[in-house]
């Protein structure tokens, strides 16, 4: 069974303007407004952890380099 392709214009048109309508809302509604309130909040509780990570991944890097005397530089934590 084939259709034609005006069929096929008028769902793509209708499956824009649904989307179209739910971006509309969601921007209306404030959600991305709490979207980056909500990613901001996670990424500032991890934030201890990725430190800790960060630490022992330097201190990992540094005994070895110092158990096969090789020098190296490490970048300077910002």
């Amino acid at each position: 069974m084939s259709f034609p392709l005006n069929f096929y214009l008028k769902v793509a048109g209708l499956c824009f303007l649904v989307g179209a309508g739910m971006e509309a809302f969601m921007i209306r509604t404030g959600f991305y407004d709490k979207v980056t309130e909500i990613e901001a909040q996670r990424l500032e509780e991890t934030r201890e952890d990725r430190e800790a990570f960060k630490k022992m991944l330097r201190e990992e890097i540094e005994r070895q380099a110092r158990e096969k005397n090789v020098s190296i530089k490490l970048p300077n934590d910002e």
